[in-house]
């Protein structure tokens, strides 16, 4: 259920015209309900694994303040993990069965129940897990203070890494470990589980992570409703890609009354056009550009392509991946406007950066940030010398691309990152030039070119398929000017024509940050906006369904 499909919308309004209408219980009630059926969408059988990870931390937040779950909660909610398992994680074929009953056909309606223990595997294993964790409580209860705090945090921090690494990276690590091991001449044969990744799994994973810490640092207050913590887990406007929210900031607006704001309705409509125009006008038609160039790297036909076209594919991947993913925050905070929520601010114009870390707090803030107070802090920061800071600058983006993807190529993105913010420190080049006189603001300009170039280096490593892709395209990029064909001057053309007049008009707006000042303008300006953004999203929207990029993380 993409934001760029017409389900998504009718759904959306389904959900909005009963929820101004409603008690604060009923609306959360409303909203829990729609998050589990928006992310149920993708996969019906992966609400199992959210509403474990959503237990888990819900349990663990409340342990770490020291609260007890009553030992009637505490069946209720073993009951409805077991139960969800057994429902969504037997193998039933919930479609034949469905048919089946429609005609009364009763041998086909047993052939779509399981019949195999083996099917039975995920309910059981949770009905093992619930009792031995129940078991265990009444001690972890009665624990001294500080051993009782970093017990439920590292039952929490260690069950979401579990989770998200089986899922994400066992398929990955088993494949390079069987390659490493040959090399080593021990011949075994990797045991692939071809795992589904569900969707959104990485966002709600360090979303749900950040609560228990930031109950065990003392930054947030944990709530004993299990409903308003599970809509605080998968609220569904930024459910699947973000951004992700902290617990301070997003579940005092889950706990608290809402109230209708015609305003907010407002800049979210602003936010939701803008980034429906970013997806559907800029980045789906980057893709195609971006994808014709690197399918044919992908292909074995890379040798056919000239620098120039290159070029001009991974310039149209940088503008396809903004445009995408940008859009899709945007459309995200509209929508959480409509509802009486404010999502954080995910991107502040990141291609005007000056320096990688100028970047890094323009683009994809709420992960940054995220990595910055979760992983780079913790490691030490840069509390411990110049060596280990640099260290930490390393380590954390390294993760930081690992978390975007089981593949090489991420790995390399994130060390190639971490580099770039070691070096510009070693060199000394302040983050940011100042000052308004003509000297600065050319320094300035320079800058930002050197700084877009260096990103767009950087998203070769994201977009290529291997590594192996990656020097083949650095080879065409740098094997000298081609000539330049006309479909190159066409493909180029069109990507100014699209993406200029909106990314200029963002800049000047301020970006994401003021949707308000938009309305401010004059009447005039607002007029020509609007129907500047309408006449492209009716003409120049693709014609291809391209889906979120970042959904596949």
């Amino acid at each position: 259920m993409n934001y760029n499909t017409l389900t998504f919308w009718i759904f959306f309004t389904a959900v909005l015209l009963p929820y101004w209408f409603l008690s604060h219980k009923r609306q959360n009630a409303l909203l829990l309900a729609a998050s589990y059926g928006f992310y149920g969408a993708w996969d019906f059988r992966f609400l199992f694994l959210i509403l474990l990870s959503t237990m888990i931390d819900y349990v663990g937040g409340l342990g770490v303040a020291g609260v007890t779950v009553p030992r009637r909660k505490q069946v209720w909610l073993a009951l409805a993990l077991v139960g969800s398992a057994l429902v969504l994680c037997s193998h039933v074929d919930y479609k034949a069965l469905w048919e089946a009953a429609r005609g009364q056909e009763w041998s086909a309606a047993l052939a779509a129940l399981p019949r195999r223990l083996a099917d039975f595997a995920i309910p059981l294993g949770a009905a093992g897990a619930v009792l031995a964790y129940g078991l265990v409580l009444p001690s972890l209860y009665r624990a001294p203070e500080v051993s009782r705090r970093r017990a439920f945090v590292w039952i929490s921090l260690s069950a979401n890494l579990v989770i998200l690494g089986f899922f994400k990276y066992f398929d990955f690590f088993d494949a390079n470990l069987a390659r490493l091991l040959g090399a080593l001449g021990v011949e075994v044969s990797p045991i692939t589980l071809g795992l589904v990744l569900p969707a959104g799994i990485s966002f709600y994973t360090f979303q749900a992570m950040s609560y228990t810490i930031d109950i065990y640092r003392g930054h947030a207050e944990p709530t004993t409703s299990f409903r308003d913590f599970a809509l605080f887990v998968c609220f569904f406007p930024h459910l699947v890609a973000g951004p992700i929210m902290r617990a301070h900031t997003l579940l005092p607006q889950v706990l608290k009354p809402r109230k209708l704001d015609l305003a907010a309705w407002r800049e979210g409509a602003v936010l939701i056009v803008v980034g429906l125009a970013k997806k559907l006008v800029i980045a789906d038609n980057m893709a195609a550009i971006a994808n014709r160039v690197f399918d044919r790297f992908a292909e074995g036909g890379g040798a056919t392509v000239g620098a120039a076209e290159a070029l001009i594919g991974l310039y149209a991947f940088a503008f396809q991946i903004y445009g995408d993913f940008s859009g899709y925050s945007a459309i995200a905070r509209g929508v959480s406007k409509f509802l009486g929520y404010e999502l954080v601010v995910n991107f502040d114009l990141p291609y005007l950066a000056q320096s990688p870390s100028d970047f890094w707090k323009r683009w994809h803030i709420s992960l940054s940030s995220w990595l910055r107070d979760y992983l780079y802090i913790p490691l030490g920061g840069n509390r411990h010398g110049v060596a280990k800071q640099y260290r930490n600058l390393w380590i954390t983006m390294l993760l930081g691309g690992l978390w975007h993807g089981a593949n090489w190529t991420f790995v390399a993105w994130g060390a190639y990152h971490g580099a770039l913010l070691v070096v510009y420190r070693v060199l000394g080049i302040a983050d940011t030039v100042e000052g308004t006189d003509r000297g600065a603001r050319v320094r300035r300009a320079l800058r930002i070119v050197v700084m877009f170039h260096l990103t767009c280096l950087g998203w070769l490593l994201f977009r290529a398929d291997s590594l192996a892709t990656v020097g083949q395209f650095l080879g065409r990029l740098v094997s000298g000017i081609s000539v330049v064909s006309l479909a190159d001057l066409l493909a180029l053309a069109f990507m100014a024509y699209l993406a200029a007049p909106l990314l200029v008009a963002e800049a000047v707006a301020g970006g994401e940050r003021q949707p308000g000042r938009v309305l401010g303008a004059p009447l005039w300006v607002k007029s020509a906006a609007c129907a500047y953004l309408l006449g492209m999203l009716l003409v120049f929207h693709s014609r291809q369904n391209v889906g979120f990029i970042y959904f596949q993380f």
